[in-house]
């Protein structure tokens, strides 16, 4: 049977989203590609003519979700150019701190959450081969982002201790994810409410921000005693 571009494009896409979804669900050892196909309504064989493998369709769902956050990032105003960077100042970059940690939390917690947290967290309990391609591909590029807006916003932090601080404020953020069902018994809601995420974006850039500026008063005590 001949299919045009358009219905192979909608046949990819099922098979795509139904990944996804049985992925977030059974994490990628516990997901057939036999089941995939059930869901997105097509054969096996097409699952493998379009993706070749579980591995290959699961890579593509992950660099899907990566580029659906780059696009958040981009489209919210959260990305800037190493020479962008250099020119801003100390307010500038507390507000692309505060707003990359908005698109975190969004994406984290929602309301609703997104695919992407729930991806990472079973892969994180059960990883497979693909860790290293996120954290290589996902991971360490955002990480670095971070670590220059933290570096250029607290000039007097040393590298380790940067990269300690931009851990400490992604660690927050993926607190509230981590443990969400004890966190929404103690919140007594069925979900995290509608500018939860707002609140703690404001939250974690303040409290981070404070954390920072006494690691890099320590720092010039320290150097001053030196």
């Amino acid at each position: 049977m001949f299919m045009t571009p358009t219905s192979v494009r909608a046949t990819k896409d099922r098979l795509l989203a139904a990944a996804a979804a049985l992925f977030a669900e059974r994490g990628f050892h516990g997901t057939k590609i036999r089941d995939i196909a059930a869901r997105a309504r097509v054969n096996v064989a097409a699952g493998n003519y379009h993706y070749g493998s579980k591995k290959a369709l699961y890579l593509a769902v992950l660099r899907a979700q990566f580029a659906a956050i780059r696009a958040s990032l981009a489209a919210r105003g959260a990305t800037r150019s190493p020479s962008e960077l250099a020119r801003l100042g100390r307010r500038e970059l507390a507000d692309l701190l505060r707003a990359r940690v908005k698109v975190m939390l969004d994406i984290l917690i929602g309301p609703p959450p997104g695919l992407h947290g729930t991806l990472m967290q079973r892969e994180m309990c059960d990883p497979s081969e693909a860790l290293p391609v996120i954290v290589d591909e996902f991971i360490r590029p955002v990480t670095r982002e971070m670590e220059d807006i933290v570096a250029h916003l607290v000039p007097g932090l040393d590298r380790r201790t940067v990269e300690r601080c931009v851990i400490s404020v992604a660690a927050q953020a993926y607190f509230y994810r981590s443990v969400m069902p004890a966190m929404l018994l103690m919140l007594g809601e069925p979900a995290y409410p509608r500018g939860f995420s707002r609140e703690l974006a404001e939250h974690v850039t303040e409290f981070s921000l404070g954390g920072m500026e006494r690691l890099a008063a320590g720092t010039r005590r320290a150097r001053r005693t030196a």
